[in-house]
């Protein structure tokens, strides 16, 4: 019997990429930096009553973090949307 022509189909493995989980977990962290360090201006700002609490944005940090998160977040719903 020939199987001339015939192609062989290969069962993936199923597993995710080692690079997906980076940038998960890059994701998560900027997620994490994010939130904390809101949390942390609102506590000062709310806890102290006596005191004049200023803060310092950091425009380049928010560009950064947030890309990172939309980054992540962007190839989880790509990766959701292929199964």
């Amino acid at each position: 019997m020939s199987r001339g022509g015939a192609q062989r189909q290969t069962a993936s493995s199923g597993s995710t990429p080692i690079w997906v989980w980076v940038v998960y977990a890059f994701g998560i962290l900027a997620a994490a930096i994010f939130v904390f360090s809101i949390l942390f201006t609102a506590g000062a700002y709310i806890l102290s009553s006596d005191v004049d609490v200023t803060f310092d944005v950091s425009t380049p940090a928010i560009v950064l973090w947030s890309a990172v998160m939309i980054g992540a977040g962007g190839l989880w719903v790509s990766r959701r949307r292929k199964k």
